[in-house]
């Protein structure tokens, strides 16, 4: 029969577990890892305009903002490609295309072509915006964006002002870190 061991000592001598305040998405609040710096348009800005910044930034959501820096939208890349290939106004084109040495070529019919710079953000982003609020933990945010299948989330004070942005690459790059 084995020796019994008091369970004090027992507690001793078992492996330690991961360090729970570090890597528990229940205590981390969004903050801790969220993007504070944030891009944000505005609704009058040319969709050209906003499309040169996410292209230039390396960057899939600008949050779009009143005057006064509150949330009045989000403009993600997923509204730029349902505006341009599902509900865009565009006109069907023959264009053509000069080569190397002279050599011209057309796409042929069917070709769209549509004219970001007379669209406004407003006309494009998500007006009804999935966030979280600062005081969030990591796990809230996980899985409002597992359930709503999005990427990203603006991160707003109580007075729904813009504070930061979480995104799932936040979430992975603290993991990793970790």
């Amino acid at each position: 029969m084995a020796a019994r061991i008091p369970i004090k000592a027992a507690a001793k001598k078992t492996p330690s577990r991961r360090k729970v305040s570090i890597l528990d998405p229940m205590l981390v609040g969004v903050v801790k890892i969220m993007s504070k710096k944030v891009k944000t348009v505005r609704p009058d800005m040319s969709l050209e305009a906003a499309m040169d910044l996410m292209v230039e930034f390396e960057i899939g959501h600008l949050p779009v903002v009143d005057a006064e820096g509150k949330l009045v939208g989000l403009l993600s890349k997923s509204d730029l490609v349902r505006e341009h290939f599902i509900d865009g106004n565009t006109s069907e084109t023959n264009i053509r295309f000069s080569g190397r040495n002279g050599v011209t070529y057309s796409p042929g019919g069917g070709f769209h072509e549509d004219d970001e710079a007379q669209k406004m953000v407003s006309d494009v982003m998500t007006k009804r915006v999935r966030t979280v609020v600062e005081t969030a933990t990591v796990a809230e945010a996980a899985i409002t964006m597992s359930k709503h299948r999005i990427h990203g989330l603006p991160v707003v004070s109580s007075k729904k002002s813009l504070v930061g942005f979480l995104s799932t690459f936040d979430i992975v790059g603290w993991i990793a870190a970790s």
